[in-house]
């Protein structure tokens, strides 16, 4: 969690770090979706499949999670606390970002527990790659408007004694 003393040098830190963290969850989850791709195209290995599904679906729950309940949430902090007007992107692309999360934990639902059927389970992967790729466009969009821009700000800012 971010410092109470609405500091906006020690804010931005607590920020990076929560996003470091973030953008490596992202990285594995890509990297789930891919094995399925994979299994799906090449092996036909029902069980292996199975479990990759189970993976890639808690994947997807707790990106979304963390990104909802932690990220945006101290992305909106930080805005707040710079005082720099950038709080109006994060109200612009929100509710898009919402959106996005309405159709991925739709697909955590469907297949959480069940088996799709190839074919069935290859479209639903196409669409869900789809939303995660506008999601990661506009996620990518509220880090650069308000995290970037504020990391220009801390660089020119000598560090308080």
């Amino acid at each position: 969690m971010a410092p109470d003393d609405g500091d906006p040098r020690q804010h931005f830190e607590v920020v990076e770090e929560l996003l470091t963290r973030w953008l490596k969850e992202r990285r594995a989850l890509l990297a789930a979706y891919t094995e399925i791709i994979v299994t799906l195209d090449y092996y036909r290995d029902d069980e292996a499949l199975e479990q990759r599904q189970q993976a890639l679906c808690e994947l997807l729950v707790d990106y979304v999670s963390v990104g909802h309940f932690e990220v945006f949430h101290e992305l909106i902090n930080e805005a707040e606390s710079f005082d720099d007007g950038s709080c109006v992107l994060a109200e612009k692309l929100m509710p898009s970002i919402g959106d996005t999360t309405e159709v991925i934990l739709a697909y955590e639902e469907k297949y959480a527990e069940t088996r799709g059927q190839p074919e069935k389970l290859k479209r639903d992967l196409s669409a869900l790659g789809e939303v995660l790729e506008s999601r990661f466009v506009l996620e990518d969009q509220l880090i650069a408007g308000l995290h970037n821009r504020h990391r220009r700000l801390v660089a020119q800012v000598p560090k308080s004694a």
